[in-house]
């Protein structure tokens, strides 16, 4: 595991998006992010037991342990692709001096969530997630799948 201050993250995402747009950013990195999150989950599954919401809920019980926010399942149906996930706190938020996007600052979370509900689906059909609220505007972030 690394550890970076959350400055660096976010001021390499502002560049990325400030060279290619924000759309083009998140395409360049959802493949990675759900690959990211497939593998993982993978892992996970096997070295712990877990199937279906469990390895989602796992998955999302570690995002929040390691600091990338704190995620809350509103709702989760691996079988039908079916996810609602609140974000508090996103490590993904602008900062000071940032120029990045305020309507879906965090849109990496997107990929990696549609990885972990690929993964647990047993579908390898391609599931969207979208956030649909910005910590930046709002309370917190709120992704929503299909």
């Amino acid at each position: 595991m690394v550890l970076v201050p959350q400055h660096l993250l976010v001021n390499n995402l502002d560049a990325v998006e400030r060279h290619v747009g924000r759309d083009s950013s998140a395409e360049l990195f959802r493949g990675a992010g759900r690959r990211s999150a497939r593998h993982w989950c993978a892992h996970e599954a096997t070295r712990l037991g877990l199937s279906g919401a469990a390895i989602v809920r796992h998955y999302l019980d570690r995002l929040s342990r390691r600091g990338w926010g704190r995620f809350e399942i509103d709702e989760l149906d691996p079988g039908h692709g079916v996810l609602q996930v609140r974000v508090a706190h996103s490590a993904l938020l602008p900062v000071a001096g940032s120029t990045r996007s305020v309507d879906r600052a965090c849109y990496l979370f997107e990929a990696w969530l549609e990885g972990a509900l690929e993964y647990a689906s047993e579908d390898p059909s391609r599931v969207a997630v979208r956030e649909i609220q910005c910590a930046v505007n709002a309370e917190e972030c709120v992704f929503t799948s299909n």
